[in-house]
């Protein structure tokens, strides 16, 4: 068996002094760890691990439409790495085959409350949802993200709509006495 990085057995691997290279739209170069594209990517790679942790605690049909999520997820990091429009399009193209399948399961009365999770499940898309918003708030400080933007908030929306599929608590605010 071979290890991928073999530097793990010299303790010496590149980024241990706090530098790394960030593949930014086509382009490969030198960033500290505190870089604002290493962290969008930090936040990207923790938003699709909970999308697919969410969808491995789910029934069918919504782990379907978070295991969608995770991928556009993943195709969106590799539209952000190397710039190739084609990435954007199969992110794009996920999210709808997504919105398809959330729309089939949506629940039928209307929102009138905040959404407090009562299931492991729920919270778990929960997480996904939060983490998929960070990468938003990260992307939108980047020049050039507009449409990267606009579809982590729509797949933000889409995991809230899974979240409202699953066991939750109608949190109305009431006063204290």
């Amino acid at each position: 068996m071979r290890l991928v990085k073999p530097c793990l057995l010299l303790f010496a691997c590149p980024g241990d002094k706090g530098d790394t290279v960030v593949y930014w739209r086509g382009e490969a170069r030198a960033a500290r760890k505190d870089d604002p594209v290493v962290k969008l990517y930090g936040a990207l790679d923790t938003a699709i691990a909970a999308s697919h942790k969410a969808a491995n605690v789910l029934p069918r049909p919504q782990s379907r439409v978070m295991r969608l999520i995770a991928f556009s997820l993943m195709e969106l990091g590799f539209y952000l790495a190397t710039g190739r429009a084609e990435y954007l399009d199969t992110a794009t193209a996920l999210y709808k085959r997504a919105l398809k399948k959330a729309y089939s399961i949506a629940p039928e009365e209307p929102l009138r409350s905040w959404i407090a999770c009562a299931s492991p499940e729920c919270s778990a898309v929960d997480e996904a949802r939060v983490w998929i918003r960070w990468v938003e708030r990260r992307a939108t400080s980047l020049e050039g993200t507009e449409v990267v933007v606009k579809l982590l908030n729509q797949l933000s929306n889409l995991a809230f709509e899974v979240m409202r599929t699953l066991p939750h608590i109608k949190y109305k605010h009431k006063p204290i006495k």
